[in-house]
């Protein structure tokens, strides 16, 4: 019995010299283990040795989507590339309703100031945007001159600003009252301001004190203080002033425009040099209703030089660009016959034009209509300077209109005036 046992132990290997002998006949490749499932077939599992990385085609596919795909590729996710689209800015929510932007264009002026001479919030908002991109133009001038035509010609849109009819000019009566304010397609604010030194304004303002003694002296010194007002309001908030007459020249509105320019609040646009730089528009000259003879060398070469002697000490901008007597309008009209050109431009008599053109007159300009795009175009063309220290939007360039009427009310500069004029 233990004879047999001997035998037996000596035929069976040790594990140990069972490892070493695989080892010589494998060598060091480990052998795969062999498991039985089962419904019979075999599965290898082989450990691996390394991550090996999807390969690399670099054969150019052919019909890639119309050829089927493998079950391997089918399972592979697909990355899907969205094109890319023009940018279109999102609409600011308010709540659950959208902010839609204001209208573009209007249909009709409306009232900044009206005839109380109270500062008009609503209305103009609505039609503003929030963009920089924009220039004012004012206009001032006496009664009957052609202020608002002009500024509805500008606006190429004719008779958008109500003008004097028939009736107005026999009853005395102002068209315009306070300030209206109309927008363009291309964003220029205009502003048609009521006659300055008007007796029908300083009428209709006696109907309005109810229950109060009228003293006419005292009438006249409000009307000239209420033209002061708006003509320092414009001079502090518009890029272009427009000064409109219809002949030349009265030194009334001069006296005014002088004086606007003296009182008017300071507003600061920047630094230099430890010195305060005050803002101040241009400033343009427009006769309008002129005669054939208006348009003669004599003629612009002496109001420009008036002009000229007039405006030597002011600080507002006369010579930017806007002439009639740059060489581009009427040939003979240039600096070499009229002197050096400033912001005057003459404008024709569409009445008596229409006249000369039936009688076969000479007219001595090349016509209202080419007159009107010149000056439309040299005044779209003018260098805009900014307000303030700070670039205005629309909407910030209306709460500065608001903050300029406030300080103008109760300037003490206005007050001082009114009381020695008095």
């Amino acid at each position: 019995m233990s004879q047999g046992y001997t035998e037996d132990y000596k035929m069976k290997k040790s594990p140990v010299k069972k490892i070493k002998d695989d080892r010589k006949q494998f060598g060091s490749k480990r052998l795969p283990i062999v498991l039985a499932k089962r419904d019979g077939s075999i599965e290898r599992i082989q450990e691996p040795e390394k991550c090996h990385s999807q390969p690399t085609i670099l054969i150019k596919p052919r019909d890639i989507e119309n050829r089927s795909s493998s079950p391997t590729q089918k399972c592979i996710p697909q990355t899907i590339i969205k094109k890319e689209e023009p940018y279109q800015p999102c609409l600011q929510k308010s709540g659950n309703e959208e902010q839609v932007q204001p209208q573009t264009e209007m249909k009709a002026p409306v009232k900044v100031i009206d005839d109380y001479m109270q500062f008009i919030n609503e209305g103009l908002s609505n039609f503003l945007l929030d963009q920089t991109d924009f220039l004012v133009i004012g206009c001032l001038g006496l009664q009957g001159v052609g202020k608002s035509t002009l500024m509805s010609d500008i606006a190429n849109k004719p008779n958008i600003f109500a003008t004097s009819t028939s009736e107005y000019l026999e009853t005395t009566q102002n068209c315009t009252a306070g300030i209206d304010a109309y927008i363009t397609k291309n964003r220029i604010i205009l502003l048609d301001c009521q006659p300055i030194l008007s007796s029908s304004v300083a009428y209709s303002a006696s109907h309005k004190r109810i229950g109060q003694s009228i003293d006419p002296s005292g009438l006249l010194v409000d009307n000239e203080m209420i033209s002061l007002q708006l003509a320092a309001f414009l001079l502090s908030i518009c890029h272009v002033v427009l000064l409109v007459q219809d002949w030349f020249f009265d030194p009334n509105i001069f006296k005014i425009l002088q004086t606007a320019e003296m009182l008017k609040p300071a507003m600061p646009t920047s630094h230099r040099n430890e010195e305060l730089v005050e803002y101040f528009p241009h400033i343009v000259f427009v006769q309008n209703k002129s005669f054939y003879s208006d348009f003669s060398i004599e003629h612009i070469k002496t109001v420009q030089h008036v002009y000229s002697q007039l405006f030597a000490r002011s600080r507002l901008h006369i010579q930017s660009g806007v002439s009639i007597a740059n060489g581009n309008v009427i040939s003979e009209l240039n600096p070499f016959n009229c002197g050096e050109p400033i912001n005057l431009f003459v404008l024709a008599n569409s009445e008596k034009d229409n006249n000369s053109e039936k009688n076969g007159y000479h007219k001595m300009h090349p016509g209202q209509q080419i007159l009107m795009q010149e000056f439309r175009k040299q005044l779209l063309g003018l260098p805009i300077s900014s307000l303030t220290h700070t670039q205005l939007t629309e909407k910030t360039w209306f709460h500065y209109c608001a903050k300029v009427w406030d300080l103008i009310k109760k300037s003490q500069f206005f007050n001082e005036y009114n009381r020695l004029h008095t």
